[in-house]
């Protein structure tokens, strides 16, 4: 008897426990977020970075944010023509030097024989590697482009199913330091990007 009488009261502390959960229907999580997502917002942890938009669970992600410690100095990012072919990051990201203005192009690639992405540092428009930069700048610039890039991949792999809108892949970019100005295909400030040294204040739009 008292075997059974530890079951009832088990089975009773059970269901009085399901019923002080708060239940959200999904329906309810399709469309709009629950009243206290707000208070998840607030738990990111330093270095980390939110992902808003995404169309499936609770439509957020926190990923790990790109480490400006891994920033070129003396170098800054000023514009990138990227996008994924296959899921491999192909394109070239641009960085003018603070003190003279000369311009690094990095190309980004996969190289299919080895499994692995290439860096190499290019002339800022023909396709010929640079001649007037020093092996440590060039060191320095590609390990720079490695992080963004290292970190951009990692944040779609950590997305995976996910579906991303428009601010998912803005604040994608941002995450991975790739947070430049988007320019629409017509732009007309990309018929001058094959130019070395745009003017000042225009960048090129990193394209996912």
């Amino acid at each position: 008897m008292s075997a059974n009488r530890d079951e009832t009261e088990r089975r009773e502390r059970q269901q009085a426990a399901i019923r002080s959960i708060a239940r959200i229907p999904l329906s309810d999580l399709r469309d709009q977020s629950p009243p206290d997502l707000q208070a998840l917002y607030a738990e990111l942890q330093n270095g980390q970075a939110l992902i808003p938009g995404l169309k499936m669970g609770l439509g957020a992600l926190t990923v790990q944010q790109w480490d400006p410690a891994y920033a070129a100095d003396g170098w800054t990012l000023y514009g990138a023509d990227l996008t994924l072919d296959q899921g491999h990051p192909f394109g070239s990201m641009f960085y003018r030097n603070d003190a003279d203005g000369r311009v690094l192009r990095v190309g980004v690639k996969w190289h299919p024989p080895v499994q692995q992405l290439e860096f190499p540092a290019l002339h800022p428009s023909k396709p010929e590697l640079t001649s007037d930069c020093t092996a440590e700048e060039v060191t320095a610039v590609v390990l720079d482009a490695r992080s963004r890039i290292g970190t951009l991949v990692a944040v779609n792999a950590q997305i995976g199913s996910f579906v991303a809108s428009e601010d998912s892949e803005n604040a994608i970019l941002d995450a991975s330091g790739l947070g430049l100005e988007r320019l629409s295909e017509d732009d007309p400030r990309l018929a001058g990007r094959d130019s070395p040294r745009p003017s000042d204040g225009d960048r090129e739009g990193a394209r996912g």
